[in-house]
């Protein structure tokens, strides 16, 4: 499982909040220009995930800030439409941290809406084929996200900001088919370029047995150990 955050610029408007902490937004907008790691969500990249009720048919959970430990609430309505991902949630009022996300809402100290999301994938763990194309335009890479699993979205503070209060893993693992990618994946995760380039060395001759498990295996570790600092 390789979960990864994706900011929306839409900003939940205060006005639109009611007393008993019911809400409108947009977790994720479709199409524009792409995020700071190359990626464009398209149109309909949701509906799969939508119509299995998300991971393992268990619902969209409702975080404080990504954090599984803290949901605040329920959503009561998502669907897409020709925006994006249009969202409608209850606030858990009795909840501490539902109150205060209520009037951290109304202040408009957070200010949109962020998913955690990831690829589709098959029983090995690897995305399939269909669920992303890579174009290069201008020298750059942009991968379109085309058959997402959604399982989570969160009010956050820095709606726009794909570094801000998030750790992100952006590079999947089926995107990393030699030691250089598996490096460059390792510098996006937070570590300098020389560290990165040390470990890729040091993990090269096991990864050379077995890329794609080893690899993701790798990576996860690494994720949950900057979680954890």
């Amino acid at each position: 499982m390789n979960d990864t955050y994706i900011h929306c610029p839409f900003e939940v408007k205060a006005e639109e909040i009611t007393d008993k902490g019911i809400f409108t937004g947009y977790g994720s907008t479709f199409g524009g220009k792409a995020d700071s790691y190359g990626d464009i969500i398209v149109e309909g990249a949701f509906k799969e995930t939508l119509a299995k009720n998300g991971r393992n048919g268990q619902g969209f959970a409702m975080l404080w800030q990504h954090r599984s430990d803290n949901p605040i609430g329920i959503w009561e309505e998502i669907a897409e439409n020709k925006t994006g991902l249009k969202v409608k949630g209850q606030l858990a009022l009795d909840v501490q941290q539902g109150r205060e996300t209520f009037v951290l809402l109304k202040m408009r100290a957070l200010k949109g809406l962020s998913i955690g999301w990831d690829l589709l994938r098959d029983e090995d763990g690897k995305a399939f084929d269909d669920s992303y194309e890579r174009v290069e335009k201008n020298r750059k890479s942009i991968r379109y996200l085309k058959r997402i699993e959604l399982w989570e979205i969160s009010p956050v503070t820095f709606a726009a900001n794909t570094n801000a209060t998030v750790t992100t893993v952006k590079a999947v693992i089926e995107e990393a088919k030699n030691i250089r990618d598996f490096e460059n994946s390792l510098r996006e995760e937070g570590l300098s370029t020389s560290a990165a380039k040390y470990l890729a060395g040091l993990c090269k001759p096991e990864l050379e047995k077995n890329w794609n498990k080893k690899t993701y295996e790798l990576l996860k570790t690494i994720q949950d150990i900057r979680k954890k600092l």
